[in-house]
């Protein structure tokens, strides 16, 4: 199995556009989105993480959706 080599933030220019853009956030996802920002990424638990999980494939659609897995044939 090949290890996929690291990408910077200029490998995803091309996917994005400049603009507003919004997602709906449960009253969960908010609460986890503030405990994240204060607390920071190495004290979310395993719970924490499914839910910001879950905001950022909300995001990641909102931003590129053409790139969803139900656009991909199913093995």
């Amino acid at each position: 199995m090949s290890k996929r080599q690291a990408k910077n933030i200029e490998d995803y220019r091309h996917l994005t556009v400049d603009g507003a853009l919004s997602v709906e956030l449960t009253q969960d996802q908010q609460a986890m989105i503030l405990k994240t920002y204060d607390y920071g990424l190495n004290k979310l638990t395993d719970v924490d993480e499914m839910l910001l999980s879950a905001v950022i494939r909300q995001m990641k659609e909102a931003i590129h959706p053409e790139n969803s897995l139900e656009n991909h044939p199913k093995n």
